[in-house]
């Protein structure tokens, strides 16, 4: 089937034979119990173009085994970061399952670059990215700042469907850009993105490549695995350099370093957060404290009593000192320490 669909990868609007077109319909009704086909979030739907030869190139792509244990491997990477980004993707009012867009864009990887200079989860240009709010600057390039690279690109998705009606199209055009497609469908006087003819090449293999990826995951119900991995939020409250929080996290730096990008010259302003998976937290001890839980890292400038920092967070005396493993009574300058807030009904009995 592989060699029968090359010759119509680029040519979206041909339609397929009556023995192709049977076998297709059987094994997408066959399919239809693990994809959502029509899902809804809000008045958002997913149609899979099961009809489509570069579509079904694409399937047989990722169905290939070398290529499906590659896909294996980035899916799973990334589901480290699923569950924030298709809670952002929710709360903007987008299918969870658009968040699969980010292993087409950057295999998933929030620290990739292109070559042409996109960066990040959701490969934004600089231009792009200052649009969409981001700041990027000498000390700050929010485009590799996880949460709020996919807040923009949701907002981003957003935008572009309202403009075209069509998930399709509005995929086309956050790889091709808006201008470029409302040209084509004028020019064509088309209304969906498998009619349209002359774009790049990279924008026609865009589109159906995502739906194959995401009719795959969906058929081998990837994203409903274990995650054997937890992505951990930490504000930071203080300006704080990522060495000291590496130090005080028990995590190597270069890791550190590598999940937020965004800090170029490697220092955390006051009110940002860092991001690190779980497993990289080299002690069992921070583990458990870190797991789930709200989390701040405070680096004081003169040294500050641990009663008065207690009560500035909200926490029990006992546990900040537990969390830090200090048994005086003051943290001293220049030391990052940790402050995990517990469930309140768990704050309370603390204190109690």
């Amino acid at each position: 089937m592989l060699k029968r669909l090359l010759p119509l990868l680029l040519l979206p609007g041909v339609a397929l034979g009556g023995e192709l077109q049977t076998a297709v319909h059987t094994e997408a009704s066959l399919l239809l119990p693990y994809v959502s086909r029509s899902k809804p979030v809000g008045d958002i739907f997913f149609n899979i173009p099961w009809d489509q030869p570069s579509f079904q190139f694409w399937r047989a792509y990722y169905r290939k085994r070398s290529n499906r244990l590659r896909l294996y491997a980035k899916v799973d990477a990334f589901k480290v970061f699923y569950p924030m980004v298709s809670k952002i993707f929710r709360e903007e009012g987008l299918p969870p399952d658009l968040a699969l867009l980010a292993i087409i864009e950057s295999n998933g990887n929030p620290a990739a670059v292109s070559k042409a200079g996109a960066a990040g989860l959701w490969q934004l240009m600089p231009y792009t990215a200052r649009r969409l709010g981001l700041r990027v600057n000498r000390f700050i390039d929010e485009r590799f700042d996880v949460e709020k690279s996919t807040r923009a690109a949701a907002r981003y998705l957003k935008l572009l469907h309202s403009m075209f009606g069509r998930w399709d199209l509005a995929i086309a055009a956050y790889n091709a850009g808006p201008g470029t497609i409302k040209e084509r469908l004028r020019k064509l006087g088309a209304d969906q993105f498998w009619d349209l003819t002359k774009l790049p090449n990279e924008t026609l293999n865009y589109v159906p490549k995502f739906y194959a990826l995401l009719s795959v995951v969906k058929e081998h119900r990837l994203l409903e695995r274990p995650v054997k991995d937890r992505l951990v939020k930490v504000k930071v409250t203080t300006r704080t350099a990522l060495y000291s929080l590496s130090r005080t996290l028990k995590v190597p730096y270069q890791l550190l370093r590598l999940y937020n990008r965004q800090y170029r010259r490697g220092i955390v302003p006051a009110g940002y957060s860092v991001y690190l998976p779980l497993s990289f937290v080299r002690s069992s001890h921070l583990v458990k404290y870190l797991k789930g839980q709200e989390v701040y890292a405070y680096t004081p400038r003169r040294p500050v009593k641990l009663s008065v920092l207690a009560r500035r967070f909200g926490v029990s005396l006992k546990l900040l000192k537990e969390v830090n493993r200090i048994r005086g009574k003051y943290v001293y300058r220049g030391r990052t320490v940790l402050i995990v807030k517990l469930p309140s009904e768990e704050r309370f009995n603390e204190r109690g």
